[in-house]
């Protein structure tokens, strides 16, 4: 390493100055997200303040920015933790957790995401996940379902329930990681990013196989990346990612039921969220 030719003191001195101004920075961006607070009026309407779209939306520049000058995910982690808290300034927040036998570091994934000091109970399933949701100050975070799990189905009633996915976890995908993931859960609107993916349930028959399920939806302009599905009596529930936002009354929706016709009985999209940063 080239000597710069300043003393230790000096070097010492600049990193004091340099923590000042961070934190001087800090305290200024969190008066700003008190005026947003009022100008939203999230609290006084009942609403949870997170906004993943905007969240993935500033994550994306700041690493962007970043690039090889500082690692992504030290970025993301700090950042998360600055959301976190400057979310709970503007309303309550707290977080339901199933974490599974097998997997758990769902928790970690869940803390990561939503910030150490945020309020967060282990609950014993994914029912006591869903019903924490009823208060609407709560997510909840659930391991992606695997083939024969349901508990995703409350989420394609017309009762107006109001719950979506909105996350997939973690945001940074590093190669080494391991590959576990995990779905956020919220009473909130999902909002395209620029760089989306969905959910959609689809209740179809047993005729209809899978592979030709994902690929009618290719064809509709819903390409599939993961699928699962459960029997239930004499349908066939399938839960499937595509890569792409999917709205409410989307017209593709309309044209790969029309294409199965007969055959799919129901389509919903349940969540869209922000695709996550893949690092190589």
């Amino acid at each position: 390493m080239q000597a710069t030719g300043r003393s230790l003191d000096v070097l010492r001195t600049e990193i004091d100055r340099i923590d000042q101004a961070i934190l001087d920075l800090l305290i200024e961006r969190t008066d700003i997200v008190r005026e947003i607070a009022v100008v939203k009026g999230d609290r006084d309407g009942g609403r949870l303040a997170l906004r993943p779209a905007r969240e993935a939306q500033l994550l994306r520049r700041l690493v962007g920015a970043a690039g090889d000058r500082f690692p992504a995910e030290v970025l993301v982690r700090m950042w998360r933790e600055l959301i976190a808290s400057l979310t709970r300034l503007q309303t309550p927040l707290s977080v339901a957790v199933h974490v599974s036998s097998d997997q758990p570091e769902i928790w970690d994934l869940a803390r990561d995401h939503f910030g150490s000091a945020t309020p967060a109970n282990r609950v014993e399933g994914p029912g006591q996940a869903l019903q924490a949701l009823n208060d609407g100050t709560a997510v909840a975070v659930l391991p992606l379902p695997q083939d024969g799990e349901l508990w995703w189905l409350p989420l394609m009633s017309d009762q107006g329930s109001g719950i979506r996915v909105f996350a997939r976890l973690p945001f940074v995908e590093c190669p080494a990681s391991d590959d576990i993931h995990a779905l956020a859960l919220g009473r909130l609107e999902v909002e395209p990013s620029g760089d989306d993916l969905a959910l959609l349930g689809i209740v179809a028959t047993p005729q209809i196989s899978a592979e030709r399920l994902l690929e009618l939806l290719t064809e509709a302009g819903l390409p599939p990346s993961w699928s699962t599905k459960a029997p239930s009596g004499s349908e066939v529930m399938h839960l499937v990612e595509v890569e792409t936002f999917v709205g409410e009354g989307d017209d593709r929706i309309d044209i790969f039921s029309r294409a199965a016709s007969g055959e799919i009985l129901r389509v919903r999209s349940i969540g869209s969220y922000p695709r996550p940063l893949a690092l190589t």
